[in-house]
């Protein structure tokens, strides 16, 4: 097991947006994210900004400076990292695809999309009370696709970003004993085929599956963190009653893979991930003690690269491709980039 050899942490999600000076300001708003960290790369002509979720007090160094780069790439957290291509926020026929149009639903449906198979589903937060957090966030101008009210489940609601990718509002669960008012929770892919899908994040990358939900005939909800040996220790089974509450009770995000049923004995079904056209949700990614030894092994497992460490300017990252071929980013931790970016 790679992962768990070499300390992988899932430590990003990235989604490609029009404009940072919108995008950014909005998860600080709305969802109490900092900016942690800045790279400027104007040789490429794009930007990233990396965006956590902070504790309470949390004491964090200015972004864009070798301190806060030493910060993101030892940091036990996940980021929000939000690609800007430079020029997109004065393109007027620039958008991004929020990964939840495509040819897969009922051609009436108003999120029919001729051409892609949907795959990135959204992010979420857990706050304490989501009917009292949707209305906050509605009474500031968030758009809503989903209020608690509407639908079937009225334990969660869907708000929209300022490029219109879908931010679920969960509820956290009762004792928890966090005091924050959101906290990162969960980046959903859709997928072909779940024994792959899990074997890939579970065995390979080291992931704890904490909770599965299955909705006979239709579809199921996979859950996985990167546990620490003590909430590993603490984790019901995923079956049980108890895995709800843990799930939405802890403060790292999972990945919640979501599975149509029937899709793995459709030779022509494969998700559209992101990063051809329509573009939008890019990658998933992860920290690394040793990102040589890491991908070697799990190259030696059958893992497909879409770049290998020694492929391109940059070594300190690798691209895997999961069975779905949704991009998962390897990162050397501790690296740097000095040099490579404008900022330092």
């Amino acid at each position: 097991m790679a992962g768990r050899k070499y300390n992988a942490l899932w430590q990003q999600t990235m989604m490609r947006i029009k404009n940072p000076k919108i995008s950014v300001p909005f998860y600080e708003k709305n969802f109490g994210m900092k900016l942690v960290h800045q790279y400027d790369f104007p040789q490429w002509k794009f930007s990233l900004y990396f965006m956590e979720r902070p504790r309470q007090g949390a004491s964090l160094p200015p972004p864009g400076t070798r301190e806060s780069e030493a910060y993101l790439w030892n940091m036990q957290g996940t980021t929000l990292e939000l690609t800007h291509n430079h020029g997109a926020e004065d393109d007027a026929q620039f958008s991004v695809w929020s990964g939840n149009e495509g040819c897969d639903l009922p051609k009436d449906s108003p999120l029919y999309k001729e051409g892609v198979v949907r795959g990135f589903g959204h992010i979420a937060f857990n706050v304490e009370d989501v009917v009292k957090g949707s209305a906050d966030l509605e009474k500031d101008g968030v758009k809503f696709r989903k209020r608690p009210h509407e639908g079937r489940m009225k334990d969660i609601a869907f708000a929209e970003d300022p490029d219109g990718y879908w931010v679920e509002l969960v509820k956290r669960s009762n004792g928890t004993g966090i005091v924050e008012p959101q906290n990162f929770s969960q980046t959903m892919l859709r997928i072909k085929d779940a024994d792959k899908s899990l074997a890939f994040y579970r065995d390979v990358l080291g992931m704890t599956l904490v909770r599965a939900m299955h909705f006979p005939g239709d579809f199921s909800n996979y859950f996985l963190a990167c546990l620490s040996n003590e909430e590993a220790a603490q984790a019901p089974h995923p079956e049980s009653p108890e895995a709800a509450d843990f799930v939405n009770g802890l403060w790292q995000p999972c990945l919640e893979l979501t599975h149509n049923h029937g899709t793995e004995n459709d030779a022509d079904f494969h998700v559209h991930t992101g990063n051809t056209a329509p573009q939008g949700f890019g990658h998933i990614g992860y920290l690394v003690d040793d990102l040589k030894a890491c991908c070697g092994e799990m190259q030696d497992v059958g893992v497909p690269f879409f770049k290998k460490p020694e492929d391109g300017n940059m070594h300190q990252i690798a691209f895997a491709l999961d069975p779905d071929g949704y991009r998962v980013e390897i990162v050397q931790r501790d690296c740097s980039f000095a040099g490579v970016c404008s900022n330092f």
